[in-house]
């Protein structure tokens, strides 16, 4: 019931980064080299990686303690022989009294009731843990989907350049061999072909490296994607900052707080249920050999001064559940500064990757164009050709990197908030549908 209640709860917070990028299509069954979709990841990481499995086995560890946690007090059997093998009147057994007894302990305070609150408060902070691991997770990996996206549109630019700059050079080439410009300018625009060549190979290299990183939260050895799928310049609007904080109240990270709180109170309530001493009871018969008679022995024990010598484990876990609130107060203070943060820059990145769309690129595309047609003509030389292109250039690698650290913010806002700032078009599974899923299996 309680893991059902949980997988309810944190129902919410299941397209945290997916829906941050649109992505273009769903692929069921693809071969090695179509897209990844970032849902296909998040379905890998969930189901293979390590530090969701060890909670599994928590769990079924919890669900031992549960068990031990409900049983009852045993049952002792006893057997006593007195005034055996001794001496005199006592000598080997003639005098030989044997009892036979049974004995349990009479609980009192409740303590099955605490001991099964505490086994089920456990249980519940690692659901919450999990809950809260496989979101990081998820917020992980979608980070590093962010860095791959933005080094292939990086790299596409760079392979963009490369392009401009052999173009370049074929058009210097044919003006120096018609004795229109003179021949530093080709040499100059071979550097500018082969510097984008270089470039372009250290992006691409760039490019594996940050794929081997995403599948390695998967534990695949290499990447069986040509290229992730998703739109890099697809930014949601974010809501105020009260309304996202208000949202981070109920995420798991906190949840896991209130669960930790939850256990402590519980293991007070324990404590003091140790302050009633228990009553032990005995039961039995007792049989004479010298006089064939039975007769029955019966004993009750009760311990002395049980609550004072209790008060100690009662201090200690007073302290440690008042420990625990403030602990949860530091986290949420720094959950808001985190969060106010990646707000701010979310808000700012976006305003600039909208301004350079409008504003910005247009006119430096357009200045490029007159500017290569002046050359073309003889009006500008290639100082000023070059200068235009590497304007557009730097404007275009600007527009990416605004791109990108607004979208790993989004991403961020989303882990931390608990909430998706846009919503994923395709009808196919989210995160948390995945998290809710796996949990059910695992029940």
């Amino acid at each position: 019931m309680f893991l059902k209640m949980n997988c309810k709860r944190f129902a919410a917070f299941g397209l945290l980064a997916a829906s941050s990028i649109l992505l273009h299509q769903a692929v069921a069954a693809e071969p090695a080299t179509a897209d990844l979709t970032l849902q296909q990841a998040a379905k890998r990481v969930l189901q293979q990686h390590p530090q969701l499995q060890v909670f599994d086995w928590r769990l079924k560890a919890a669900s031992g303690q549960q068990q031990l946690a409900e049983l009852t007090p045993g049952y002792e059997l006893g057997v006593q022989a007195d005034n055996a093998f001794g001496t005199g009147d006592m000598s080997g057994v003639k005098s030989l009294e044997v009892t036979v007894s049974l004995s349990s302990v009479i609980e009192l305070g409740d303590k099955r009731q605490a001991r099964m609150a505490v086994s089920s408060a456990n249980q519940g902070l690692l659901l919450a843990q999990r809950q809260a691991a496989s979101l990081d997770l998820l917020g992980e990996l979608t980070q590093r989907f962010v860095t791959v996206l933005t080094l292939q549109q990086k790299t596409a630019l760079a392979a963009q350049t490369v392009s401009m700059t052999e173009q370049a050079l074929t058009l210097v080439t044919q003006r120096v061999q018609r004795g229109a410009a003179p021949e530093a300018e080709q040499l100059r625009a071979k550097v500018a072909f082969k510097q984008a060549q270089l470039q372009h190979g250290l992006l691409q290299t760039e490019l594996d490296s940050s794929k081997l990183a995403l599948v390695s939260l998967w534990g695949a050895e290499q990447a069986d994607f040509n290229q992730v799928s998703g739109d890099l310049f697809q930014l949601a609007q974010s809501p105020s900052f009260q309304t996202l904080y208000q949202q981070v109240l109920a995420t798991p990270t906190v949840e896991v707080f209130a669960a930790r709180q939850r256990l402590r109170d519980a293991e007070l309530t324990l404590a003091q249920s140790q302050s009633a001493g228990d009553v032990r009871w005995q039961i039995g018969a007792m049989r004479s050999q010298e006089s064939r008679d039975f007769g029955l022995v019966a004993g009750v024990s009760v311990p002395l001064f049980s609550k004072q010598r209790n008060q100690g484990a009662i201090t200690a876990a007073q302290a440690e559940s008042q420990a625990e609130q403030f602990e949860k107060e530091t986290a949420l203070l720094d959950l808001r500064a985190r969060l106010y943060q990646a707000w701010q820059t979310h808000r700012y990145s976006s305003m600039a990757v909208k301004d350079m769309q409008r504003d910005i690129l247009p006119v430096l595309e357009q200045a490029l164009q007159q500017t290569e047609d002046a050359y073309r003509r003889g009006r500008y030389g290639y100082a000023e050709w070059i200068s235009a292109r590497q304007a557009l250039q730097d404007a275009q690698l600007e527009l990416v990197n605004a791109a990108s650290t607004a979208l790993s913010n989004q991403v961020l806002i989303e882990q931390l908030a608990g909430v998706a700032l846009a919503a994923s078009p395709l009808a196919i599974k989210t995160p948390t549908q995945l998290i809710t899923t796996e949990s059910g299996s695992s029940k």
